[in-house]
């Protein structure tokens, strides 16, 4: 089966697109833990291994400040886009203020170097309203960044082959409550000719 690339252009597109939108700085945090609990399949004793979800997904380049994140605040210079490497100093648990968004989703069940954390049962209503103003994320320019390193094994690559590789990553099935209360698809430029074939 032949496999694809997101051509560069898209995945800077798509980039901007997510710049654009009332997402908090913090919603990669949830994206973490969402996916730990679709791993294990549950909602509490959560290892929130935020190094390495950033290192995946976000790291652009070395230095002080290698992590590229696409959430930001209003009237943002792009200088804060760069999200510094020492993650631990946002997403520790003595790191966080008890006003924290991240604090209205999901809680420390075990505090410390080795915390632990549960999510509300209610956690992908509840990120909809604290982490992305009571919108929706589209999930195509998303996935395109998040994925603009991965090869896809397609016949034929289009816009839906970035959604179902996100809700594979994350676990998520397309009629699931917690995608389609948070998530939007179906409004998006991307098609066959944004990949590349390798």
């Amino acid at each position: 089966m032949p496999e694809y690339i997101l051509d560069v252009d898209v995945v800077r597109e798509s980039f901007w697109d997510l710049v654009d939108l009332p997402i908090h700085r913090l919603f990669p945090g949830y994206l973490c833990l969402r996916q730990e609990a679709g791993m294990e399949n549950r909602l509490d004793d959560l290892d929130f291994n935020y190094n390495d979800f950033f290192d995946k997904y976000f790291e652009m380049r070395s230095g002080k400040k290698p992590y590229l994140v696409p959430f930001t605040v209003d009237d943002f210079e792009e200088t804060e886009l760069w999200f510094n490497k020492n993650v631990a100093g946002t997403y520790a648990p003595s790191s966080l203020r008890t006003t924290t968004p991240l604090l209205k989703v999901g809680e420390f069940e075990k505090d410390g170097r080795k915390s632990r954390w549960k999510l509300f049962d209610n956690h992908a209503e509840l990120a909809r309203e604290h982490l992305c103003s009571g919108e929706q994320v589209p999930v195509e320019p998303l996935a395109a960044f998040l994925f603009r390193d991965y090869g896809f094994e397609v016949e034929d690559p289009s816009a839906d082959t970035l959604i179902q590789a996100f809700c594979e990553e994350f676990v998520y099935d397309r009629d699931d409550p917690d995608f389609t209360e948070l998530y939007s698809t179906g409004n998006t430029d991307i098609e066959s000719s944004n990949f590349i074939e390798l």
